[in-house]
């Protein structure tokens, strides 16, 4: 148990692998790249407006479909723009390889975009915390 400066304990409460999150803002499909409660990550179940679910915000390697107009090269950052996203999820315009204001830190490309519009990386574990 790690100890505060106030010399408080300070319990263990989880691995911070997922983040438990309500959705307010319409149904979530499971391995959805999605945004709630503040945290961006997947949704680690299928879940319905008003129900809690696990929304996983590890530093894992994924696949990661993006917009077919997004060009992303092996060691790249992916970005979500916050303000375009609709209900939790958000749109192709979100999708961006620049940085800046309103823009978060999603994952980095361990391979360059496929035919299928497909990029392996790994995501940018609480990359609420970065932005």
């Amino acid at each position: 148990m790690a100890t505060t400066v106030a010399g408080v304990e300070a319990p263990f409460e989880s691995d911070g692998k997922s983040v438990n999150v309500t959705l307010n803002a319409g149904n979530v499909n499971k391995g959805a790249v999605v945004l709630v409660d503040g945290w961006l990550g997947l949704a680690g179940e299928d879940a319905l407006s008003g129900e809690a679910l696990a929304l996983i915000a590890d530093d894992r390697e994924y696949q990661f479909t993006v917009p077919a107009g997004l060009a992303v090269a092996k060691g790249a950052i992916v970005y979500i723009t916050i303000a375009t996203v609709t209900g939790h999820y958000p749109d192709d315009e979100a999708y961006t390889t620049t940085a800046g204001a309103g823009k978060w830190a999603f994952f980095k490309a361990t391979a360059a975009k496929d035919a299928n519009n497909i990029v392996t990386g790994v995501m940018i574990a609480h990359n609420a915390l970065l932005s």
